[in-house]
């Protein structure tokens, strides 16, 4: 009789800042995980999609591991993975290994649409970074992450690794899905002509976004044109802008640190005019508009209410928000407290999409 042992080589990572512990992993002469056949499988034309660093790699791990173990292993889409700087040959071995043989990994570097547009003044910017952080003690809250926002909110869509895709699914690192998937968003999104999917919402603080409404209303006041031809743009008629702006502007937004979206939508002529015009205001460096800012405007704005969906039996988990399905069926499938879930929150916006996301005039916004 024989048994097979088998061996195991570790690999010891040196710490970085993110991580309070090496990290260990197994090398590269193990052989790579086959995921399981996918010759029948239909697969709608979309991507996850990371922005990320090498010194985050456990915490893509984490996600990654959520993803497969709950979706990926049983359909096989591809991941794109951007970054500022190349990622190391660990990092990338690791993730192609999680992924499995027979899913496409690819990797880039941001080349444009990073860094400061020439109209702002790094100054003002660095020191809006810095008092806003200090007031809000957020330490991390730095001029690295105002690019990486600016970036999320626009020009990602326009990188050659992404366009040759119709969907996106943004992946945040560290993040965890607490449920398994039993249907592919993706398909979904196509079959039922969707153009965004969230799983949750919430207010903004007020001091992020003081002259956001502002800007709005001028945009609306200098293209009436675009709501007259948004139709045609965005394949139905109509809006969504009481959800952001029923009697007044309530600051609710998309967390888009997990969304799916229809990326004809962020490359329409509307959404590029909006980004533009709010990317001119420099409210991502003097003030706090994040990417979840310029989508869910866009989003109040080009789109009706059938054309978003709140992903409501989607388990989701990032820092201390969550969204956990409520119905039992669901609950059999997940790993997370219904009773805890973000949506009851009163600051929440998720369940309001349901309820106010209906069409406003644009001129009484």
């Amino acid at each position: 009789m024989f048994i097979a042992v088998a061996t195991y080589k570790l690999v010891l990572v040196p710490a970085v800042e993110e991580e309070l512990q090496p990290v260990v992993i197994y090398s590269k002469n193990l052989p790579t995980p086959l995921t399981p056949a996918l010759e029948n499988a239909y697969l709608a034309n979309g991507c996850f999609l990371f922005i990320t660093r090498t010194m985050s790699l456990t915490k893509v791990r984490r996600t990654m591991f959520d993803v497969q173990r709950r979706f990926n292993d049983r359909h096989g889409y591809p991941y794109v993975f951007l970054s500022e700087q190349p990622l190391s040959d660990l990092f990338q071995e690791t993730v192609r290994h999680m992924a499995g043989a027979n899913v496409s990994v690819e990797f880039g570097t941001i080349e444009e649409g990073w860094g400061y547009p020439e109209w702002i003044v790094p100054e003002r910017a660095e020191q809006a970074a810095e008092d806003w952080a200090e007031a809000n003690d957020m330490v991390a809250d730095r001029i690295g992450y105002r690019h990486m926002v600016r970036y999320w909110a626009g020009p990602f869509a326009d990188h050659p690794l992404i366009q040759k895709y119709r969907y996106m699914w943004r992946l945040e690192p560290g993040s965890h899905y607490t449920c398994d998937f039993e249907y592919d968003p993706f398909a979904y999104l196509e079959s039922h002509r969707l153009s965004y999917g969230f799983s949750i919402s919430f207010e903004e603080t007020p001091d992020a976004v003081p002259t956001l409404a502002r800007a709005a209303r001028q945009f609306i006041a200098e293209n009436q044109d675009i709501f007259q031809t948004a139709t045609n743009e965005t394949l139905n008629s109509g809006n969504s802008l009481a959800w952001m702006f029923d009697m007044e502007y309530n600051r609710c937004q998309f967390l888009t640190n997990s969304e799916i979206v229809d990326l004809d939508f962020i490359r329409s002529k509307s959404y590029r005019k909006l980004f533009e015009h709010l990317d001119k205001k420099g409210g991502m460096y003097y003030e706090r508009w994040s990417d979840a800012t310029v989508r869910s405007l866009a989003a109040a704005m080009f789109l009706n209410s059938s054309q978003v969906r709140w992903m409501d039996d989607v388990g989701y988990k990032h820092d201390l928000l969550n969204n956990c399905p409520t119905s039992i069926d669901r609950q059999m499938r997940c790993a997370c407290n219904p009773a805890k879930s973000s949506h009851h929150l009163p600051m929440s916006c998720s369940a309001r999409w349901s309820t106010s996301a209906r069409s406003l005039n644009p001129g009484d916004v």
